[in-house]
């Protein structure tokens, strides 16, 4: 039996290596998945014809109706972006060991826990064995495998290229995974104490406040004018709860529905870009994304002009999307690169000179890639900066929300103390 040397990135992120004796790389790549191992070199280490013996050898398995299990669960599945990175690396590793597309395909889908997912994999084998190209395949499953995937597979299937440009895809989505974790870790604590403030707000509004209504009766004159608003907000509230609970349900149901619509979604996504503490996080982490999949389509081999297509859909924001979209007129009329965005004031000066030298050069694949590291690089230090500065600015949200109606409602008591002792 032939002996395989690996190496693979374990869960924590560590890198293993080894070897293991077993009849084909696709063998290898299923015993390490099972072990939590996420292969990304597998090299036959007694035969150097391995892999064309494997495919002599790899016993024809079940599944000649693939495509059968697929129809349901391949229409309802959802991956996520971590899931699709590992199959990806695992897709990249086989093709690269020399093993046919449609065994890499029958081995990851066999492995595969997701139901949803292995019912599109088994779909995609059935279309790749009834002659499709891989790229027209994926292409059913476009909530799945976004464009740019599907683009860089079509371009790898025209250069012969399939392995290296399926790993490049992997570093990318590897990429993306990370930047998205970060900004999730950034993200999770504000969300959380905004939760806390709300709830606790909620909760003077609703059983506390409604408590000193009585007491507040004996007060001689007017009230002042915050506890005269919060006492309002407070009977609202309380007389009114199926009405209070629809505007909150209609809000959210509106903010929705327009964030679906072109405009909503720009104007969100240009706020973002301009928000006091987060804006500069945010727009970090739209220029990296955007430097990154210029680049990954650029060193595919896919057109400069198909290319900003796929970026105005992937960028993740409205505004360097639509930027991106007014610019493709002028360079498909001849206009420069560099020379269009530099009246964008959306893309930075930096990466604007930088796409100059690469234009001169003739390695802008390479220069945008460096500024995506760059930007990578901004984003952490961002996030570690944005983390000690967060805290203190939730305390004194919570004590300007909290603290204000606690006060607005301590402020009659004082009066009416007074009055007392007098």
């Amino acid at each position: 039996m032939p002996t395989f040397t690996y190496e693979a990135i374990a869960d924590d992120g560590q890198t293993r290596t080894g070897s293991i004796s077993a009849e084909t790389p696709a063998d290898v790549v299923a015993r390490l998945g099972r072990d939590g191992l996420t292969p990304t070199t597998i090299t036959p280490e007694d035969e150097p014809d391995a892999a064309q013996q494997a495919r002599a050898d790899t016993p024809k398995k079940k599944k000649e109706s693939a495509g059968s299990r697929a129809p349901a669960a391949a229409r309802r599945a959802k991956v996520k972006l971590a899931d699709l990175c590992v199959f990806t690396r695992q897709l990249a590793t086989m093709v690269d060991a020399g093993l046919p597309i449609d065994q890499a395909f029958e081995t990851l889908a066999d492995q595969t826990s997701d139901e949803g997912f292995q019912a599109v994999l088994y779909d995609i084998l059935a279309e790749i064995r009834r002659g499709s190209r891989m790229s027209d395949a994926i292409a059913k499953y476009r909530k799945i495998f976004p464009t740019i995937y599907i683009s860089m597979v079509r371009a790898a299937e025209a250069s012969g290229q399939l392995a290296t440009i399926l790993n490049q895809l992997a570093g990318y989505m590897e990429s993306a995974q990370r930047v998205k974790q970060k900004v999730k870790s950034a993200m999770t604590y504000p969300v959380l104490a905004t939760g806390m403030i709300i709830t606790v707000a909620a909760v003077l509004i609703l059983v506390v406040v409604p408590q000193f209504e009585a007491i507040f009766d004996l007060v001689d004159g007017d009230l002042p004018l915050p506890t005269r608003i919060v006492l309002g907000i407070s009977d609202f509230a309380t007389n009114n709860i199926l009405a209070t609970l629809l505007i909150i349900v209609a809000t959210v149901v509106s903010f929705i529905v327009i964030l679906k619509t072109e405009k909503g979604r720009y104007g969100f996504d240009l706020m973002k870009l301009k928000m006091p503490v987060f804006g500069t996080l945010f727009s970090q982490v739209a220029i990296a994304k955007f430097s990154r999949t210029l680049s990954t389509l650029l060193s595919s081999g896919v057109p400069i002009l198909d290319a900003l297509a796929i970026v105005e859909e992937a960028s993740g924001n409205a505004v360097i999307g639509s930027a991106v979209k007014r610019s493709i007129s002028r360079v498909s009329g001849g206009s420069g690169l560099a020379e269009v965005f530099e009246t964008r004031s959306v893309f930075p000066p930096m990466l604007v000179k930088m796409i100059a030298v690469g234009e001169q050069t003739g390695e802008l694949d390479s220069l945008l890639d460096k500024v995506a590291d760059f930007y990578d690089e901004r984003v952490t230090s961002a996030i570690e900066g944005l983390t000690s500065m967060i805290e203190p600015l939730l305390i004194g949200m919570l004590g300007l929300v909290v603290g204000g109606i606690v006060v607005s409602i301590f402020f009659p008591m004082i009066k009416l103390t007074q009055s007392i002792g007098g």
